[in-house]
């Protein structure tokens, strides 16, 4: 329990007020009814609530359009075990809605493949900060991960948003294949768009999703964030910690920025690693890719038939919205409110559309058109030939 939440059952405690322009200004009931307003009723409801003001709007569009569509009703989920070394084995727990830490009555999953006992350090440590594209002498950033990764020895912690390279996912293996413990932990939302993970099998490696935070609604809507920490532990003696992604893209298109630390700030990420391992789920990666092949399967099934259907919203959609104000000084067509209808010019292309054919054998299914035209040929020779005759 956190320390506010400590002093909130303390009848005798005082609160000091803090202003907007303190540090430690964090939580605003404003903004929260606001994001309530968001998850129950939409953009439209929010944009309403927090006014007409440029100064009272604390999202924006793109935060507005991507909290909408993560929304979803607050539901009890099964709680995720590892019984008797099976991945994926679930059942349900009773745990009381009201209590707090409800998470921490669910005992914490093991390092399976073992965790290496670290001493005391006796050097300083050091930094080094690397860019990507590298500086003139300097290696790239994929270069000086993948020679980390080769030289372990014990263990190899990963967490990142993304893991698509193949390099890196090969350099996994081949450490694994040494008998190194390699656990990731990637991100729960990115983990539904990789196509991937049934690359990371290997006795010696354990893959597990984690997400954000989670805001919870008084009307039963909930939204989770996503976990953007990025970080890779070597044998409990070295961090490489950045805007890195494990990704082709990373490597090759993006500007990215990475620190190289050593010495006693590894302990720092040694201990986030093992509460960051404790929260997340385990990922069954046979059966996730699977079903990620019979759900492609049935979706190039059923692709004409969606090609005829109207595009779905994630966002609820609103039937007559009241107009905003007109001293507004938002750009509410921006923020995706409303929608003004272009009148374009008509186009030849619509005009020939509703213009029905004047032959229908052109259209027929079963009439190859090598047969139109060879019909058409023959057609012409036989007349020929016929007034030849007379």
């Amino acid at each position: 329990m956190s320390k506010s939440q400590q002093q909130s059952l303390d009848e005798d405690a005082v609160f000091l007020e803090v202003s907007e322009t303190s540090p430690e200004f964090l939580h605003c009931e404003k903004e929260r009814q606001a994001v309530e307003r968001l998850l129950s009723a939409g953009p439209e409801a929010f944009y309403s609530s927090i006014g007409t003001g440029r100064s009272g709007c604390f999202l924006s569009p793109a935060e507005v359009s991507q909290i909408t569509s993560w929304a979803q009703d607050y539901h009890f989920n099964q709680v995720q075990r590892e019984q008797d070394g099976v991945e994926g084995s679930s059942e349900m727990e009773d745990l009381c809605s009201t209590y707090f830490p409800c998470t921490s009555e669910t005992p914490a999953p093991n390092l399976d493949l073992g965790w290496p006992e670290k001493g005391p350090w006796f050097t300083m440590g050091s930094v080094t900060v690397h860019t990507n594209p590298p500086a003139e002498g300097e290696p790239p950033v994929r270069e000086i991960i993948r020679r980390h990764l080769q030289k372990a020895t014990q263990v190899i912690a990963i967490v990142t948003d993304r893991l698509t390279d193949g390099a890196i996912i090969g350099d996994l293996h081949n450490a694994a294949s040494r008998d190194v413990a390699v656990y990731i932990i990637l991100n729960q939302r990115s983990i539904q768009e990789n196509f991937t993970i049934n690359r990371l099998r290997h006795p010696n490696i354990r893959v597990r999703v984690l997400g954000g935070k989670t805001f919870c609604s008084r009307m039963g809507r909930t939204v989770v964030g996503e976990m953007k920490d990025k970080f890779l532990l070597v044998d409990l003696e070295t961090v490489i910690h950045g805007s890195y992604s494990l990704t082709w893209t990373d490597a090759h298109l993006h500007r990215q920025l990475v620190t190289v630390l050593s010495g006693p700030a590894v302990d720092s990420f040694d201990r986030e690693f093992r509460i960051l391992f404790a929260a997340s789920l385990p990922v069954a990666v046979t059966s996730r890719v699977l079903d990620t092949h019979v759900d492609a399967t049935q979706k190039l099934k059923d692709f004409s038939n969606l090609r005829l259907q109207k595009p779905f919203s994630l966002e609820p959609e609103i039937f007559n919205p009241p107009s905003p104000p007109a001293d507004s000084l938002l750009d509410w067509e921006t923020m995706g409110v409303i929608q003004r209808e272009c009148c374009f010019q008509e186009s030849h292309l619509d005009r020939h559309e509703e213009i029905p054919p004047k032959n229908n054998m052109l259209f027929e299914k079963n009439t190859p058109i090598m047969d139109r035209f060879t019909n058409i040929e023959n057609q012409f020779v036989d007349k020929k030939r016929t007034a030849g005759l007379y």
